[in-house]
């Protein structure tokens, strides 16, 4: 089904790299992945799986639970530091084809990191609209913004049935 899609094709997705199929590693594959500090990572994780397993399961998960969890690598997607670490090695072998930001950046230079990852993607913003460009992205993918979406606020996700809005929180860095 994937292959059939047209190019260029985005895809999201926490896999490991270890864990994403060969024929995705090999070149001519972009990657960008976007890291966040590990306190911000466990507790995000946290409010998440906390909205899922009160939706009907077996109740919250207590916050040291979820920090025992994340720091033995008890994860869905694998240990956290391997995770970073594997896109981070392979962001300084193959510049070309991946990308390593991290999000404490993108919030404190949202500007400067938008330009560094258009240009990664082949899309340099034009000199002459570059800051008007900027600033669109930066609007149209801005947290506050994605919230309030229709799809975001009341939509349903096909393949796992969890409801868009629980992807959302406060998207601060230091919380």
């Amino acid at each position: 089904m994937l292959l059939s899609c047209s190019s260029p094709r985005l895809l999201h997705t926490h896999l490991a790299y270890s864990c994403l199929p060969e024929a995705v590693r090999e070149p001519g594959c972009k990657f960008v992945d976007l890291a966040r500090n590990p306190k911000d990572t466990v507790v995000s994780m946290w409010h998440f799986y906390n909205k899922l397993l009160t939706r009907g399961g077996p109740g919250p998960f207590p916050l040291e639970g979820a920090v025992e969890s994340f720091c033995s690598g008890v994860l869905p997607f694998g240990p956290f530091y391997e995770h970073v670490v594997r896109y981070w090695k392979e962001s300084h072998r193959r510049p070309g084809e991946v990308l390593f930001l991290k999000y404490e950046d993108l919030w404190r230079e949202p500007k400067e990191q938008v330009r560094k990852l258009a240009l990664f993607l082949g899309k340099p913003l034009s000199q002459l609209n570059r800051d008007d460009e900027v600033e669109k992205v930066l609007w149209r993918s801005s947290l506050a913004r994605l919230k309030e979406l229709e799809v975001n606020k009341s939509g349903v996700g096909e393949l796992n049935h969890v409801p868009n809005a629980t992807y959302f929180r406060r998207g601060t860095v230091g919380d």
